[in-house]
């Protein structure tokens, strides 16, 4: 398992309406679930993935548009990283902000993990 751990993003997210009136803080958490053999036997960067280009795909999906539920976001975050990484079996995605409606609450998250062989319609 490969984790990228405490991505910061700024997004819009939030019920009410008002709430995603200006950007907040996320924390968002991304494991992928892969052989990490073939690379690290041969201590070839070139056949690991590529932790650099999960982030920036992680942030610019986080950052485009709004959503209502970070359990929305979670969703089209594992769908986009499936999608981008096809040597990953399965993808875990954590989201957690500090919630405006409940002030002495420290954060509030969702954890979802979906497999590539969902995605293919295969279970």
């Amino acid at each position: 398992m490969i984790w990228l751990r405490g991505v910061e993003c700024r997004v819009k997210v939030g019920v009410p309406a008002a709430e995603r009136a200006r950007r907040q803080r996320v924390l968002v958490d991304v494991g992928l679930e892969t052989d990490c053999r073939p690379a690290a036997a041969r201590d070839d960067f070139r056949l690991a993935v590529d932790y650099w280009a999960v982030e920036k795909l992680v942030r610019s999906t986080a950052e485009a548009g709004e959503r209502a539920l970070i359990e929305t976001l979670a969703e089209r975050l594992a769908a986009a990283v499936l999608k981008a990484q096809p040597g990953a079996d399965a993808v875990s995605v954590r989201v957690s902000k500090a919630p405006a409606a409940m002030p002495r609450t420290r954060e509030a998250a969702v954890e979802i993990r979906r497999t590539a062989a969902a995605r293919r319609g295969g279970g």
